[in-house]
């Protein structure tokens, strides 16, 4: 019976070691980032492809620069893309997003929303998982992106 039971404390001490980063290990995330997109072509008959870059602040990350492509979908009022989000260290988040775009007569904003989906991450971000929402606007070159939801517990170099 002993053995029984230290063999039942073993399997489950495994399984715990195993699937470290179980949904009771993700923390809250946010970030607010000021960006500045810009238009760099064509991604077919309706659609605009942009490079958005920005900096801000995130949590477990501090101080961070974005940058990466997205497509505007101008018929299906629709956005996605990636984005790989740096630490002032270093370590990235890579995150991949997708949502809706309303367009609206200058000089109000464009107003963005969607889901977010960690894809990818460095340094203490490796094997990172999470996902949330984010929401936003902009006006011309700036903009403002906010990003909610939970990630993983980061690593320790």
């Amino acid at each position: 019976m002993k053995r029984r039971i230290w063999n039942v404390a073993l399997f489950l001490t495994a399984c715990w070691v195993a699937f470290p980063a179980a949904a009771s290990d993700l923390l809250p995330f946010q970030a607010v980032i000021q960006t500045q997109p810009m238009p760099t072509g064509s991604c077919g008959i309706g659609c605009l492809q942009l490079e958005i870059t920005g900096v801000g602040q995130g949590t477990h990350m501090g101080r961070i620069a974005i940058h990466g492509p997205s497509q505007v979908d101008l018929i299906l009022s629709r956005q996605t893309g990636t984005s790989t989000l740096i630490a002032a260290n270093g370590d990235a988040l890579v995150i991949e997003f997708s949502g809706t775009v309303q367009l609206r007569d200058p000089p109000d904003p464009v107003i963005f929303a969607g889901t977010w989906t960690v894809i990818d991450g460095t340094g203490r971000f490796v094997d990172a998982s999470g996902s949330g929402t984010y929401t936003g606007s902009a006006v011309g070159p700036a903009g403002t992106l906010v990003l909610v939801g939970r990630v993983s517990h980061p690593g320790r170099d």
